[in-house]
């Protein structure tokens, strides 16, 4: 099983495909990292006057400053993004300031930040993963995995590989073990360097143990700011990390199963393309947002990928008088999904051999 696994991965690693894309993918990400985000990066000497507790004495000054200068300028974002966070953290602006979820209810801080320390490489971090982390994936996914069934179809050899020696179901375990190491790899690769990078521009990966709910993303969008999970910087990192490759995973055996029912890899990319493209466009593009779709937003596959929208807020649902949350019912849901494709792929390709 081991032999055979490994030469499916060898197949799905000799596609020239897949190093241009990753070529192309990589030349992307450096570019935007160091054009995208010009000039020197690392504001650790503008928050360290002002770390620790937040007082009346910072308020007030931070207060003066953003009056004074403004936060507009880009090339001055560390300078006073420490005077926005003290005036967005501070006491009084949480009392004052109400936030409501989709159904009109308020929203409550689990965390409450009370301290102000430098933590901007994270928020970076977290965004590639958010952003250019999900393009990364879906493109090395779709290239690596869409022809590894339809290929058998389309080069007319499905009906000997199914009369093979190891039958077809270890010939489909091998497909799909070879595509989880794919897939590992994969992101692997794509967070080495990811930390490499930000950890050349900023000099360092200071803030690792600060809460969650103060990494601010784009410098003044605090997206974790209602979490209701008690995570450090750190910790978090990893959390996404994990979730955005079972995303991954979830998202590759979704890949297989159409390519499975697919005659060539070209129909197999067009169909996954459209399952996690259209709602994508919709939604985050055209800002389609009838209530009536609103769960295909929420549950569809690529929010496992960007994993933002898990953690985010603390969202609940009744299930049958049973209160779960937004995470435990997507995962839920995905476990089912994820076994119902992959048992579907099985089945495709013992009982389906040519296709017209």
């Amino acid at each position: 099983m081991i032999r055979l696994t490994r030469y499916e991965f060898v197949k799905i690693m000799t596609r020239k495909s897949i190093y241009l894309a990753l070529t192309g993918l990589l030349m992307l990400l450096v570019l935007y990292a160091y054009l995208g985000h010009p000039g020197p990066m690392n504001g650790t000497s503008f928050y360290k006057p002002y770390e620790g507790a937040i007082t009346a004495e910072k308020v007030q000054a931070a207060q003066e400053q953003l009056q004074n200068k403004g936060y507009s300028d880009e090339a001055n974002q560390n300078r006073y993004g420490v005077f926005y966070e003290i005036s967005l953290f501070s006491p009084e602006f949480i009392k004052n300031y109400t936030k409501t979820d989709d159904s009109g209810n308020v929203m409550e801080r689990t965390v409450n930040v009370t301290e102000i320390h430098y933590n901007k490489p994270w928020g970076y971090l977290l965004e590639y993963i958010d952003q250019f982390g999900v393009l990364f994936m879906m493109i090395m996914i779709l290239l690596g995995l869409a022809p590894v069934f339809a290929e058998e179809y389309a080069l007319g050899t499905a009906a000997l590989v199914r009369s093979s020696k190891r039958g077809k179901s270890q010939i489909v375990s091998a497909k799909l073990m070879a595509s989880i190491v794919y897939i590992v790899l994969c992101v692997i690769l794509f967070t080495s360097i990811n930390l490499l990078i930000y950890w050349l521009r900023f000099g360092n990966l200071a803030g690792a143990d600060t809460p969650i709910q103060s990494v601010g993303m784009y410098f003044q969008s605090f997206d974790y700011e209602y979490s209701p999970y008690r995570l450090s910087a750190l910790q978090y990192y990893f959390v996404q990390l994990v979730t955005h490759l079972a995303g991954s995973l979830i998202f590759g055996c979704v890949v297989l199963w159409v390519s499975s029912l697919s005659s060539t890899a070209f129909v197999a990319i067009i169909i996954n393309v459209a399952i996690v493209g259209v709602p994508y466009l919709a939604f985050d593009v055209m800002n389609f947002n009838p209530g009536w779709a609103k769960w295909i937003e929420e549950f569809s596959f690529s929010t496992m990928m960007r994993v933002t929208r898990l953690f985010q807020t603390p969202v609940n649902y009744s299930i049958f008088r049973v209160e779960v949350s937004y995470l435990q019912l997507y995962l839920l849901i995905m476990t089912v999904v994820t076994a119902v494709v992959v048992l579907g792929t099985y089945r495709a390709f013992r009982n389906r051999e040519v296709f017209s």
